[in-house]
């Protein structure tokens, strides 16, 4: 067992004396050879101590040999801490706590390895020599890591690496997969295998070994539809090598999880053998227009890229001559079910187009129509499909629709973050209206200088009324905020005249899929008005799978009177709120104080709440647990946890923040009270230049004044405030004590304060 050491001394002095003296004698290569030899193969060996479950460990207590050619490698980093062998009746896993084991044990080496008094049992499924090691969470010993000195001293080199003892076994996805019994597990674990002519899943010349965050599976298949899972390390050299496209052999170390599902180790990205690598039709190398019409009708099946130049025309059932495509938008195109494209966006010959279907109701149909979107006309677009023909003319077929089979060189107007004041005195750009009904639409108007958009029946001739104003698309899915706000005035109120807000799959109220929100809305007296309310945030996550627009719409029958409605500051998106959001969480260890437990309390980021309590959002009400505090604003399911103020005039609770650095563009909270002697929430905010902590005769930069005598009982309300100070400052919430009375009355809780920094 030493004699590895020997070898590599006598190979040095080789070099050296070559390098330095070409005169010099060359010596002798010294070759290892082991002193013992295998008295038992490894599918016996194997089968003698094989148990059933997951982890077990077992000692080998005779006069017992083993041996095997090393089929592992973690040169390139995919093979962790593991070392494989195989001789002619099997393979065999080893778990040694080293790395570079390569360096020592080389593909194609023979090694012998005394077992006497050595170890083999299972490692969450995976039949291994190890050394014993406690699992605690199943009570149970399993095969852990050796160290590599461990395992030198049961091992002897025979021999150099000879790679043709190494000739992986060729199998079959279907021997393993769905084969969890002991004589395939006994057959296959361990071993290196080839699996021939099989493909990648979702390789397409760009799609990489694996992700850069972690260890990740990709499948491979088989003719037959046969697939099995490759894991490939996120710290392999080859990770971010795009798979290998198209049918090959793969060769690696099959394995089996404590899941009873089999995987499979490359070694390299070598293991790959093959591969015609031809990107072709695949996204990162999409056919042409005039390569996608030359092979039309041949079973081909791919990506196609071209440019977006019309749709066919209404009653047309097969293309025969120019006027069956509209080719340019003189008014509006009339039909949403087809594209037409082309090798370049002049082209109006359609024997050099591609005709394509869009699926109704399909995200193929909402984003990509030029009835809805004749900003599209001329832009490139990639289609996946089949390429055959398509009412009567070259065509792409067999497309589903779904949003990973299309794509676009340009949103649909989408945006990830959207503020709309409505100055001016035309409707803003991307802003759409649409009657359905009746000849009264939004228009713009101001009063004392702000600009904002109206609706209103009044002078229309032709009731009743189905009005929409419709917002550009809006990019929820990829928007940091997933919420929006908005303010509402009313004038000459009449509850008849209903303003209601929708989000919409598309701009056309008449094809749409409508979801209704409920925002909070202005309200006055009949015939009254009201000032401009704001709506709070209003959640939209539940839309984060693609992009929707927003429409408001006014429905009215006919009558003697109508509602003027009024909108302004229309705000979508911006940058996630993640790191501008209150850590009350971390106020009094987490732990949530009496409902009237008056104290100090201080979080981890420097807010401080004078004479408070500490309450916590829950499922129900078990002070001081309340639901309407409900979750953490900042998209974890945590339930969020608030400042509870005293009112009490004596001892009013007072929240102080921490410094917001560098400013601060926007901040919202919500509120509340819990105990039925309140007359409604009011409270002021202050913004200092200074801690007024350290300066309580500050002067505050800014104040706002919250006063909802209407507040309920148990029930969660937001304030917004516009703050915009583009300088260092400091907020405080102090309760404004309405009732003016030396006890408990008055008090509230504030909870999930959010910032917009400047």
């Amino acid at each position: 067992m030493k004699r590895f050491n020997l070898f590599l001394n006598a190979m040095l002095l080789l070099l050296v004396a070559v390098g330095c003296n070409e005169d010099f004698d060359t010596p002798p290569m010294v070759v290892p050879h082991a002193e013992h030899q295998a008295n038992m193969t490894i599918a016996d060996f194997k089968a003698k101590y094989w148990q059933d479950g997951r982890n077990f460990i077992d000692t080998c207590k005779e006069d017992t040999y083993i041996h095997g050619w090393v089929t592992s490698s973690d040169e390139e980093g995919n093979i962790y801490k593991h070392l494989y062998i195989q001789d002619e009746t099997g393979g065999l896993g080893i778990s040694i706590d080293a790395n570079s084991i390569c360096n020592t044990y080389r593909v194609g080496q023979e090694i012998v390895i005394d077992m006497k008094d050595f170890w083999i049992g299972k490692y969450n499924g995976e039949y291994l020599i190890g050394k014993p090691e406690w699992y605690a969470a199943q009570s149970v010993w399993e095969a852990g890591r050796m160290s590599l000195d461990l395992f030198k001293e049961h091992v002897e080199i025979n021999g150099l690496p000879n790679l043709d003892k190494i000739a992986p076994v060729e199998i079959e996805i279907s021997d393993v997969v769905g084969h969890s019994d002991a004589e395939t597990q006994l057959m296959y674990q361990g071993q290196f295998v080839i699996i021939r002519n099989v493909e990648w899943e979702g390789a397409d010349g760009s799609l990489t070994f694996s992700e850069s965050a972690s260890s990740t599976t990709r499948n491979i298949k088989d003719e037959d539809g046969n697939v099995l899972g490759v894991n490939n390390s996120n710290y392999a050299n080859f990770r971010g090598d795009p798979l290998p496209v198209g049918k090959g052999d793969v060769q690696g170390i099959l394995y089996m999880t404590g899941s009873d599902k089999w995987g499979l180790y490359l070694r390299d990205a070598n293991d790959c053998i093959g591969f015609d690598n031809n990107t072709k039709g695949y996204p990162s190398d999409p056919w042409t227009v005039p390569e996608a019409i030359e092979l039309q009708n041949q079973g081909k099946k791919g990506w196609v890229t071209g440019y977006i130049v019309g749709v066919i025309a209404p009653g047309v059932n097969e293309v025969t001559k120019y006027q069956d495509i509209e080719w340019t938008p003189d008014s509006m195109f009339t039909l949403d079910n087809t594209l037409v494209i082309a090798p370049s966006p002049s082209t109006r010959d359609y024997k050099q187009c591609i005709a394509i279907s869009l699926p109704q109701g399909s995200s193929f149909r909402r984003d990509a129509n030029l009835r809805d979107f004749p900003e599209l006309h001329g832009t490139q677009i990639w289609v996946k499909g089949t390429l055959a023909s398509f009412m009567g003319m070259a065509g792409i077929i067999d497309n589903s629709g779904s949003v990973d089979e299309y794509k676009l060189s340009i949103m649909t107007g989408g945006v990830t973050e959207l503020i709309e004041p409505f100055e001016g005195s035309s409707i803003p750009e991307g802003w759409r209206t649409v009657n359905v009904k009746g000849d009264k639409s939004w228009y713009m108007a101001s009063f004392q200088d702000n600009g904002y958009i109206a609706v209103t029946g009044y002078n229309g001739k032709q009731p009743p009324f189905d009005s929409w104003l419709i917002s550009p698309p809006l990019d929820i899915k990829n928007a940091g905020r997933k919420e929006m706000s908005f303010q509402t005035e009313v004038r000459y109120y009449r509850a008849t005249d209903v303003l209601e807000v929708y989000v919409m799959s598309t701009n056309d109220p008449s094809t749409a899929e409508l979801v209704k929100l409920n925002p909070t809305l202005a309200t006055a007296e009949i015939g009254g008005q009201s000032d401009f309310i704001n709506t709070g945030t209003i959640d939209l996550s539940e839309f984060a799978d693609g992009t929707y627009c927003i429409g408001f719409r006014y429905v009215s029958e006919q009558q003697a009177n109508y509602t003027t409605w009024q909108l302004d500051n229309f705000k979508f998106g911006g940058k996630a709120l993640l790191q501008t959001i209150d850590d009350f969480e971390t106020m009094n260890g987490g732990e949530p104080t009496a409902q009237q437990g008056w104290t100090t309390l201080t979080s981890t980021k420097g807010w401080t709440a004078v004479n408070t309590a500490l309450l916590k959002g829950g499922a129900t009400d078990a002070p001081p647990i309340f639901s309407m505090i409900g979750k953490k604003a900042d998209g974890s399911d945590n339930w969020a946890y608030a400042a509870y103020l005293n009112g009490n005039i004596n001892s009013r609770g007072l929240l102080t923040s921490p410094v917001f650095k560098g400013g601060i563009k926007s901040l919202s909270l919500n509120y509340g009270y819990t105990l039925s002697e309140n007359n409604g929430v009011q409270f002021k905010v202050y913004f200092y230049g200074q801690d007024p902590r350290n300066n309580p005769n500050e002067t505050p930069i800014k104040t706002f004044t919250v006063n909802n005598k209407e507040a309920a009982q148990k029930t969660a309300y937001t304030a917004t405030f516009d703050v915009d100070i583009p300088n260092d400052c400091y907020m405080q919430i102090i309760p404004s004590s309405p009732s003016n009375v030396a006890s408990n009355k008055d008090r509230f809780a504030v909870w999930n304060i959010v910032w917009e920094k400047m």
